[in-house]
């Protein structure tokens, strides 16, 4: 594999800096990949270059006439927020080509502005297949201002997915802008391996890609991935993803100390209306029993003071009756087909099971938090509350 040398240009053949709308809409693409990398105002600016550093480093695809197109969007804080198409040529060279710059104003935080990128790579790149890696802070389905202030009712923003100085994008604000559905949707941040998630998002994408656990700041070792986001034209189907799992898997099982520390699960989502209906059943059988759960005996994701995330096949080990179990056993392999974890979380969480999947084990005390839990699709399907 060779090493591309990157040649940014200032724009993309007479284009201007922004392309507007009424451009004439180009050609249909065999296949797009967007990076969403959402990083102004939180602290994650310098690994963002890193990583797209890392990804020119990689088999980017070569533009051809059947093209593959590999898209970021980037806010780093630095100038306007841009969208650039990644490519690299048959000489060897990687460049990026400018596509459209938005307003220094733009928070990529902002569901609105979320949809209003994937609306525009979708008319400038238009496509049948698509994959979607969302990159920034992540706290998994936590309401807004819980994670940083988990008190009752939360005061301050926080989120499920992305951060931009106080503004953060909530789980259900996240589905609402994905009006598309896309092949896969990986997760570049932490917590995000939920049931709750993945079943709030299992109309938008066949697959989800996410950590149970923290993702470290140096996050997936992209010099080695582009690839695998295209893999459906390799024959190789999931088997891609599953490449993409064991290579960050692999990165950090390879280094030491806090750093030995990843979690990975790969989600096939049409599997888990069945995993709802199986956890449907368990639940009603055991709704006392599952008050009487104490979290302290099942295995934990989340190293900080506060506990919101377990995992999910030990949650339900603590209640259900054998047949239970392993029909929800079952259901599980089919929903989570591949996982991977590291021994310990930093240092501090030792894993002793990962099923791939984590849940909220409910606080009966905590009405705020309670109260927004029932209002995902996961609870209200299932009656876990």
């Amino acid at each position: 594999m060779k090493r591309l040398s990157i040649i940014f240009l200032a724009c993309f053949l007479a284009l201007s800096s922004c392309i507007k709308l009424d451009t004439p809409r180009p050609q249909s693409f065999s296949r797009t990949v967007l990076l969403y990398l959402a990083c102004d105002g939180n602290n994650l600016q310098w690994y963002a270059d890193t990583d797209l550093n890392n990804l020119v480093k990689g088999n980017i695809p070569v533009r051809t006439n059947k093209d593959e197109a590999l898209l970021v969007f980037l806010d780093n804080g630095s100038g306007q927020p841009t969208l650039h198409r990644y490519y690299a040529t048959k000489e060897g060279n990687a460049y990026k080509e400018l596509v459209k710059q938005y307003s220094t104003d733009f928070n990529s935080a902002d569901p609105d502005n979320l949809k209003r990128v994937l609306d525009d790579v979708e008319y400038f790149y238009p496509s049948e297949h698509r994959g979607l890696v969302l990159w920034s802070h992540g706290t998994g389905w936590l309401p807004p201002g819980y994670y940083a202030n988990p008190r009752e009712p939360a005061v301050s923003a926080v989120k499920s997915f992305a951060q931009e100085g106080s503004a953060e994008m909530e789980l259900k604000e996240l589905a609402d802008a994905i009006t598309r559905h896309y092949e896969f949707i990986l997760f570049d941040s932490c917590l995000m391996s939920t049931v709750e998630v993945a079943y709030q998002l299992r109309d938008k994408t066949d697959y989800i890609i996410a950590s149970c656990a923290e993702v470290l700041v140096d996050g997936f070792p992209y010099t080695s991935l582009a690839q695998d986001f295209f893999y459906d034209h390799t024959g190789s189907g999931p088997a891609g993803l599953r490449s993409i799992c064991q290579k960050y898997y692999d990165f950090y099982n390879s280094l030491s100390g806090m750093s030995r520390t990843a979690t990975v699960s790969l989600i096939d989502c049409g599997k888990l209306d069945e995993l709802a209906s199986v956890c449907r059943k368990i639940f009603r059988n055991h709704k006392e029993d599952m008050k009487q759960v104490d979290p302290a005996n099942v295995q934990r994701y989340y190293t900080g003071n506060e506990h919101w995330f377990y995992d999910l096949a030990d949650y339900v080990a603590q209640f259900a009756a054998e047949d239970e179990l392993a029909e929800f056993s079952n259901a599980m392999e089919r929903a989570v087909p591949f996982k991977l974890a590291t021994d310990w979380i930093l240092s501090v969480v030792r894993v002793r099971t990962h099923c791939g999947l984590s849940t909220y084990i409910p606080l009966y005390d905590a009405a705020y938090l309670n109260s927004y839990y029932q209002t995902l699709e996961w609870t209200q399907d299932t009656g876990a509350l």
